[in-house]
């Protein structure tokens, strides 16, 4: 070690957090200490073979060599192992306490510290090194049941303090194991549930093709490029002869055996019919490898599979009853979609309704207790935290809705042209600096009109999802313009419409899709990413969104070439919607109010919280459980309410019924509605009646107090 009398004693501080190695180092030269750094236990072994210092602190978690093992090194080594050692961490787990002295620390103390604290041991060993040698105590600092202990003995008495408490970790322990065993079994549940849905699914694809295959009509699947067979079924090799090697190299003229006609142009004209997907049949005859000519009824029709244009020909003998056939099958896919997506809404619904309640709790008193704490107080960082925590359990709901086409939208008439640019330091930061970002803009682009929060989120959405394609990194597209979609392409694209579009394309060079994955790339909970890495809610996310604004969304890929997503939003006219100019700050000086407020919440933890928000920023409060309570209570006080604050679904009477009851009475009160998911008493197909002011929740205690602000002072409100 240093010798004292040489100058100050030099303390070697091993952490792999700059920030935190500086902070120590100043704190340690204004005590007159000499200091080296180190950025892990490696580094620190070195240092040692060059001088010796009087004392070593050392971080736990480190990369390379953590603290354990650079202490336990320390103490094996006979030219350094009467230096002693300080343990910082924040681990406070006997067994981490055991580690420490299984590895011969001198002193263990939990972060976050007091520096007088620290630096009071540092003295304190620095003091009794020199004096006491081998027989210097150690320090250890543990919370044992919510209190924090000091303890300054040899370890042998340690050892024994620690053994006492271990049982009652040990059945907290076993406590824990209970709880991750419900979990488990929960979570086989879930996995028993999507097993039943994906077997269900397949089951669908399986007898599908079986249908495909065992069809007593022919059934050719063409590329209208190059007029060759790329697929066909059972009966169309039976009844032509033609192997897949042949149908590959044959054309449709090649065995379409069309009525004679001297006019050339005619008959290009009667098999272009065919290629381009006419919907009418054709009276012709096929060729089989034989020679030998059938006549048969052609029905052609334009298609998209997976993200490529097809035709899909039949030739049977009973064109009606194919063309019924047909329809049927189309109605029952749809139908068996619409009944999945009404199941899947009406939960997501019902677990938005409740769920949000508690979201909103959870991060309001977050938010109040992290204020009044203040910033220093070290449980702030925890309640920061499970805000985090809820914020993410309310996205998840949000998808939930999404997907399901449930949510409630405030669509504004915008020009997505100008909501790219405004986005595009956000998103090089989320793709990172392998990928590069293009946007193709279209000048003078046309309008739409869609929920701002909703199209931002598609487009980060697209854009993630092709980031996560691109590991090695590559180019992601940001491309939008105008376009007419005409009845051909409507015809070809299922759940498109005709007329002017505003288009919108997200391209990646990324792994691209195959044709599997590709028709799958839409459907809630499938993902190709990795366990734990996706939840499989983001392209059905997208695509519930699109549907729900009155767009349609199309994908292209192709394994190896990329992935390129096409977004057709109905182009509409008027003035874009203004922005609020004012800042935050701006904003907060207003939100005091001393105006009367009637809060209706069925939810009474909700109803405390929101209660004791608005009363805070000075409004007078009456509150009620459900409408006849909240009637009972008008009729009971003096005054007129400046403000009806209610949810919308609640049991006897909804906010609806009593925003009606209450405006007959009192015509000048302002409303304003709140809810996680709502039915249609305020909304239209989702999208909120004209002049209806709506807080979504969960919501945090400034976001209430800035709607109730925005309400109170509104021009044109409901």
């Amino acid at each position: 070690m240093a010798d004292p009398s040489t100058g100050p004693p030099e303390i070697l501080v091993v952490e792999d957090s700059p920030t935190q190695a500086e902070k120590l180092r100043h704190l340690l030269l204004e005590q007159g200490y000499g200091t080296r750094i180190a950025k892990n236990g490696q580094e620190a072994l070195s240092l040692l073979q060059e001088s010796l210092p009087s004392l070593v602190i050392t971080d736990v978690l480190m990369p390379i060599m953590n603290g354990y093992e650079l202490c336990a090194e320390i103490k094996q080594q006979e030219r350094i192992r009467d230096i002693p050692v300080i343990l910082l961490t924040s681990l406070s787990d006997p067994k981490d306490v055991l580690e420490a002295l299984k590895c011969g620390a001198n002193n263990f103390i939990t972060k976050p510290y007091d520096d007088n604290y620290l630096l009071a041991h540092i003295r304190y060993i620095l003091a009794n090194a020199e004096t006491q040698g081998d027989r210097l105590k150690i320090g250890i600092e543990i919370s044992v049941g919510g209190s924090t202990h000091y303890i300054s003995s040899d370890r042998q008495q340690i050892f024994d303090f620690l053994l006492s408490t271990y049982d009652s970790y040990a059945r907290k322990n076993q406590e824990l194991l209970s709880t991750t065993e419900q979990l488990r079994q929960l979570n086989e549940q879930l996995e028993e549930k999507v097993r039943e849905r994906t077997a269900a699914i397949e089951e669908s694809a399986s007898r599908y093709r079986m249908l495909f295959e065992q069809s007593p009509f022919g059934v050719l699947i063409i590329d209208p490029e190059t007029g060759r067979a790329v697929e066909f079924n059972k009966t169309a090799h039976r009844q032509l002869g033609y192997s897949r090697e042949e149908f590959a190299s044959l054309t449709i003229a090649d065995y379409e055996a069309l009525e004679k006609t001297e006019n050339t142009e005619e008959t290009e004209e009667r098999i272009g019919k065919i290629t381009e997907g006419g919907r009418q049949g054709l009276q012709t005859s096929h060729r089989t490898k034989e020679g030998e000519l059938r006549d048969v009824l052609v029905t052609a029709q334009s298609t998209n599979l997976s993200g490529r244009s097809v035709l899909h020909t039949i030739f049977q003998d009973i064109t009606e009853k194919v063309k019924a056939e047909r329809a049927l099958a189309q109605s029952l896919e749809q139908l068996r979609q619409s009944q999945k997506m009404e199941a899947v809404g009406r939960l997501a619904g019902g677990i938005a309704h409740d769920f949000n309640n508690l979201l909103t709790v959870i991060s309001g008193y977050c938010e109040l207790i992290a204020t009044n704490i203040g910033e220093q107080n070290p449980l702030r960082e925890d309640l920061l935290e499970i805000r985090k925590s809820a914020d993410r359990a309310a996205a998840l709901t949000r998808q939930l809705l999404a997907f399901s086409r449930r949510q409630i939208l405030m669509p504004k008439v915008l020009e997505i042209d100008a909501v790219v640019p405004e986005m595009d330091k956000m998103l090089r930061r989320l793709i990172g600096e392998d990928i590069n970002l293009v946007t193709l803009l279209c000048a003078g682009g046309g309008k739409v009109k869609f929920d701002p929060g909703q199209i931002e989120q598609v487009i980060v959405n697209l854009v993630i999802n092709s980031r996560d394609a691109m590991p090695d990194g590559g180019s992601i597209t940001i491309e939008t313009g105008n376009v007419e979609l005409d009845e051909a392409y409507v015809r070809a694209h299922g759940g498109a419409w005709p007329g002017p579009h505003v288009m919108f394309a997200v391209s990646d060079t990324g792994c691209g899709m195959d044709p599997e994955t590709l028709s799958k790339a839409f459907d809630p909970f499938f993902t190709t990413k990795e366990k734990g890495k996706g939840t499989g809610l983001g392209l059905s996310t997208v695509f519930g969104i699109v549907k729900q604004s009155g767009g349609c969304l199309y994908a292209y890929s192709e394994p190896g070439r990329g992935t390129t997503m096409k977004i057709y939003l109905p182009r509409v006219t008027g003035e874009t919607a203004p922005k609020d100019e004012r800042s935050d700050a701006e904003f907060e000086d207003r939100l005091q109010g001393s105006e009367t407020i009637l809060l209706v919440e069925d939810d009474a933890t909700l109803r405390k919280l929101a209660l004791s928000i608005l009363e805070g920023y000075g409004y007078t409060v009456l509150s009620a459980g459900n409408g006849e309570e909240a009637l009972q209570r008008l009729s009971d006080s003096p005054g007129i309410p400046h403000l009806l604050l209610t949810d919308v679904v609640m049991p006897k009477m909804g906010g609806k019924g009593l925003s009606d009851r209450i405006k007959a009475i009192h015509p000048g009160t302002r409303v304003l509605f709140m809810s996680g998911y709502t039915d249609n008493a305020i909304v239209h197909q989702g999208v909120l009646k004209p002049g209806v002011m709506f807080l979504q929740k969960p919501f945090t205690p400034k976001v209430l107090a800035r709607k109730v602000r925005e309400a109170l002072d509104a021009t044109d409100i409901r």
